[in-house]
C-alpha cells in the first residue's frame, strides 16, 4: 500500500521538518543553516554578524510572544 501524503492529511501528526544547524564561521559570523529540501542542491544559509545576534534573538522572542494566546 502506498501512503498518500497529500490526501491523508488527517493522519499526518506533524510535517517533515528539515534540519537546522547554528554555528560560528571563520569570519566570526553566526550561521543559521537549513538542510536542503530533496529538490534543492544546497543548504540555505543565513549569516548574522555577531554584533546583531542580540537583536535577532529579541526579534525571535517577540515573534514567539506575539504568537502565544
Amino acid at each position: 500500500m502506498r501512503f498518500d501524503w497529500a490526501g491523508d492529511r488527517d493522519a499526518v501528526v506533524f510535517p517533515t521538518v528539515r534540519g537546522v544547524a547554528v554555528y560560528v564561521n571563520t569570519n566570526d559570523d553566526v550561521v543559521i543553516r537549513q538542510e536542503a529540501h530533496a529538490l534543492e542542491r544546497e543548504d540555505t544559509l543565513v549569516f548574522v554578524p555577531r554584533v546583531h545576534v542580540p537583536a535577532l534573538i529579541a526579534a525571535l522572542q517577540a515573534a514567539m510572544e506575539d504568537g502565544e494566546g
